[in-house]
């Protein structure tokens, strides 16, 4: 391996967790990854003072260009336009894994959807990445002063939905049993119970798959929808626990294919967003994850 592509192998993982809180899909941050080591491939090392900082810059550039894109597309979207779902099978919860998931949530990745491209560098930069202004400023050749501005714009967009985790880890596997066992059982005012008033419900198939084409709002549409997803579940549908980006989930299969990815976001020990995953594409990492491919 040349020192070029080893330097670049060491920093991939940082930078992979970059571009995709950037886009929002592993698949665009595959191709920033590519396209960021063909330019790391023409640069001379010995010329650069820091490997870090050099591919910091050209990542998030890249990315900047790259949400324009992922804004066109979505404008033809059909239905609710979700982030695409990291799967993991280990639900156990853990105090160290509370920072990860965090940043990484589908509630603060879907409200990081409302940023403009360059708002959401500076937020990520900043808040999840931890990169003083001075930083932040060379890399988006903006001022100091531009950047905490928008950083600060950002943020006013970010904290009506910031995820925040007032439940304590058993609280939210908890929680996250009784949801599961309300759908499953039909029991809908126990589910009513654990919905917060202002529940929304997203649902994603992208016309390729059953979905609700809009937000679901309220405990009365969220409630009846969910109960209503369980009860025509066909009899070999099986639903399994997983961890979805860092948070509790569920995986539905079908007859052993994933046909439903879930999770939720709390607030006050009562749920506030779910976020349903139906489009093919978006589960089509999930599939490898979970070996059904």
């Amino acid at each position: 391996m040349s020192d070029s592509l080893e330097s670049f192998e060491e920093l991939r993982p940082g930078l992979f967790r970059l571009a995709y809180r950037m886009l929002g899909t592993c698949a665009d941050a595959d191709d920033v990854m590519q396209d960021a080591y063909l330019r790391w491939s023409k640069v001379d090392p010995a010329e650069v003072r820091s490997s870090q900082a050099f591919l910091n810059s050209v990542v998030t550039r890249l990315c900047i260009d790259r949400r324009r894109e992922i804004e066109s597309r979505k404008e033809t979207y059909v239905g609710p336009w979700l982030p695409e779902p990291i799967v993991e099978t280990d639900w156990s919860s853990g105090t160290d894994r509370v920072d990860v998931a965090e940043s990484v949530s589908m509630a603060l990745m879907h409200v990081l959807e409302t940023l403009t491209p360059v708002e959401r560098a500076a937020y990520l930069l900043r808040r999840v990445f931890e990169y003083d202004y001075a930083e932040i400023s060379d890399i988006l050749g903006k001022s100091p002063s531009n950047c905490r501005q928008l950083v600060s714009r950002a943020e006013s967009h970010v904290d009506s939905e910031r995820p925040r985790f007032d439940s304590t880890p058993d609280e939210v596997e908890r929680i996250s049993e009784q949801f599961l066992q309300t759908c499953a059982t039909g029991d809908l005012e126990g589910l009513v119970r654990l919905l917060a008033d202002d529940v929304i419900i997203y649902s994603d198939g992208g016309g390729k798959a059953v979905a609700a084409l809009r937000p679901l709002v309220g405990v009365d549409s969220a409630s009846r929808f969910l109960i209503g997803i369980f009860k025509k579940r066909g009899p070999h549908v099986d639903v399994t626990r997983v961890r979805v980006n860092g948070q509790p989930g569920f995986a539905a299969f079908d007859a052993g294919k994933l046909v439903t990815l879930w999770t939720m976001h709390l607030t006050d020990t009562r749920i506030r967003r779910c976020f349903l995953f139906r489009n093919p594409d978006k589960l089509a990492r999930a599939r490898i994850t979970l070996g059904c491919e």
